[in-house]
């Protein structure tokens, strides 16, 4: 599949419905370019657009995501500092709360209902306050970003040699039902995320890193809330440096992990990982129920060993996540060590 095809299948029609919206509201026209026909750095975007405006032109790189919570910026953000050109975000929709954060955040955008901040030498637009209608948000179904479906793909980055494992190793891996896989092999191969089919091919990733930010993103939003969080307060506010938990049964995340990973920052909070009832390690530990509590309990959803020497640590991407999703830019700069020494040559 072509970077052209697949960049169709992951957002063309939300960076059109954008672009219309934009010259309707403005008389701005873009004009698109897939995003590997033009040098913008190291990262490869999912499009380009040049804005003609007078005798001006304004060319942007172009990422196309759902952004629906601050969090999720910080991974625009990452993406932005790998292109030589100003990057532009294009999502179906974005509500005036965003819109507040991403012009705070220098993040320029459009969306489907006509929503803009553009900021340039000779151009400035900034439109906020425009509803979302079932017109101007197109959707499609993508089974990899149900639930099990999410866990499945975090099976496949984590384990990449996965991709062409029998489907019952990786349902068994990715703690799922075996109809489940797939159908999210085919909405990745729709969506040009992997090619080849395993048999005649064998599968590989296609720029794997745009899938690792589309689990990023989603990731607090559609899977976590299912893995029965709760949250404790410790007796000792750093009590994880002194015991560790069961290996293979319970795995520090988030800051905790970073630190083990980077030695970056001492951690504040931390979250465990925990399989099965969590009582005996409460009891053990002496937490206390508490919604403000420094000690997230979650559920493990996997069932592969981390690819680290860390034996007390989930893997680098759930890190990289739970960093991404405190909206905490001391723990942004963590998570880009963790991207970096874990995840940034993962699949070459």
């Amino acid at each position: 599949m072509n970077a052209e095809k697949a960049y169709k299948n992951t957002g063309f029609t939300i960076l059109e419905a954008a672009l219309a919206a934009l010259e309707k509201a403005t008389g701005l026209h873009g004009a698109i370019k897939a995003g590997a026909e033009a040098p913008t750095g190291h990262c490869v975007p999912c499009a380009m657009v040049t804005f003609n405006w007078g005798s001006k032109k304004y060319r942007y790189a172009v990422e196309i995501k759902t952004v629906d919570r601050p969090g999720a910026l910080g991974v625009i953000q990452n993406k932005f500092e790998g292109y030589t050109l100003p990057g532009l975000l294009a999502a179906p929709y974005i509500t005036a709360e965003m819109a507040e954060h991403c012009r705070v955040n220098n993040i320029q955008f459009i969306d489907t209902a006509g929503n803009a901040y553009l900021k340039a030498e000779g151009l400035h637009v900034f439109i906020v306050g425009q509803k979302r209608t079932l017109q101007n948000t197109p959707e499609a179904k993508y089974r990899a970003n149900t639930t099990a479906g999410m866990k499945v793909v975090f099976a496949l980055l984590c384990r990449p040699a996965l991709l062409n494992a029998p489907y019952r190793e990786i349902a068994r891996a990715a703690g799922v039902a075996l109809g489940i896989v797939g159908g999210v092999f085919y909405g990745l191969t729709e969506r040009g995320q992997i090619a080849g089919d395993g048999k005649k091919l064998p599968r590989r990733f296609v720029e794997a890193g745009r899938l690792v930010e589309e689990w990023v993103i989603n990731y607090p939003l559609k899977l976590r809330p299912k893995l029965a969080v709760r949250r404790f307060a410790a007796p000792e506010v750093n009590w994880w440096g002194k015991a560790q938990p069961e290996a293979g049964t319970a795995l520090w995340g988030g800051e905790v992990a970073a630190e083990m990973l980077t030695q970056f920052r001492k951690p504040g909070t931390g979250i465990l990982y925990l399989q099965g009832d969590p009582t005996k390690l409460v009891i053990a530990r002496r937490l206390k129920a508490d919604p403000k509590g420094n000690i997230e309990i979650v559920g493990k959803f996997w069932d592969f060993k981390a690819a680290t020497d860390k034996q007390y640590v989930v893997p680098p991407l759930l890190v990289y996540a739970d960093l991404m999703a405190t909206g905490d830019p001391r723990n942004y700069e963590a998570a880009k060590l963790v991207y970096g020494r874990y995840l940034a040559n993962a699949y070459d």
